[in-house]
C-alpha cells in the first residue's frame, strides 16, 4: 500500500512538471511574437478604448468613479499578463483618441484597476492560508492515525480487529498524501498566483494617444 501511494505521488509530480515545462516553452515563443516592447524593454499589453466607460460593467448603475470593472476586460489583461514570463517587465497601455483624453478619468480608472487587484490579492492570500491550514490538519490527523496503527493497540487476532487495523493504516497514508498534495501542489499554485498579482500591482498603467 505504501508503494502504491509512493508511485502515485511520483506520477502526479511528473505530470505537473511536464505541464509546467510545456507552458514555459509556449511562453518563450508566443509572448515574443505577440507583444511589443517599449523603450524601457517592458512588454506592452495594449488596450484600445473608444471611451473610458468601455472597461466598466454596463450593468453597474453606480457613478463613474465607483463602477465595477468589466470582467471581460480583467480576463483579457490577466490572460495577456500570463503570456509574459514572470521575470519580464510589463506595462498596460491604454490607447484613446487625443480629443477624448481626460486626466481625472484616467486617474480614476487606474485606481479602480489597482483596487481590484488589491482585493484579489487579499482574497487569494486568505485562500492560501485556508489551504495551508487544511494541509496541517491532514498532517496531524495522519500522525494520529500512524500512532494508532503502529502502537500495537489493535494486535488482536479477531478478524474485525485486523480489518480495523488495516483501515487505520490505509487512512494514515491517505491523510499523509492529502497533506503533501495540499501543501506542495495546491499551495504552490496559490503562492504563484499571489506572486503574479503582486507583480501586477507593481505594473505601470499609462495612457497614450491612439
Amino acid at each position: 500500500m505504501a508503494c502504491f501511494f509512493y508511485w502515485l505521488l511520483l506520477f502526479k509530480i511528473s505530470i505537473n512538471m511536464v505541464k509546467r515545462e510545456e507552458l514555459m516553452l509556449h511562453k518563450i515563443t508566443y509572448h515574443q511574437q505577440t507583444y511589443q516592447k517599449n523603450e524601457d524593454g517592458a512588454y506592452m499589453i495594449l488596450v484600445k478604448l473608444r471611451r473610458y466607460g468601455d472597461i466598466y460593467s454596463d450593468w453597474d448603475p453606480s457613478p463613474f468613479k465607483r463602477r465595477d470593472i468589466e470582467e471581460d476586460f480583467i480576463e483579457y489583461i490577466w490572460d495577456s499578463a500570463l503570456d509574459i514570463p514572470f521575470k519580464e517587465d510589463m506595462v498596460v497601455v491604454f490607447l484613446i483618441k487625443e480629443e477624448m483624453r481626460d486626466e481625472k478619468k484616467e486617474n480614476q480608472l487606474s485606481k479602480a484597476i489597482i483596487n481590484h487587484f488589491t482585493y484579489l490579492l487579499h482574497k487569494t492570500e486568505r485562500a492560501y492560508f485556508r489551504e495551508k491550514k487544511k494541509s496541517i490538519t491532514y498532517l496531524v490527523t495522519g500522525i494520529i492515525f500512524a500512532i494508532l496503527a503502529y502502537s500495537g493497540l489493535f494486535s488482536g487476532v479477531d478478524i474485525w480487529t485486523k480489518v480495523f487495523e488495516e483501515g487505520i493504516i490505509i487512512g494514515t497514508w491517505v491523510f499523509f498524501w492529502e497533506a503533501f498534495y495540499d501543501y506542495f501542489i495546491e499551495c504552490q499554485g496559490v503562492r504563484q498566483e499571489i506572486k503574479f498579482i503582486k507583480k501586477f500591482l507593481r505594473t505601470k498603467i499609462i495612457f497614450e494617444d491612439n
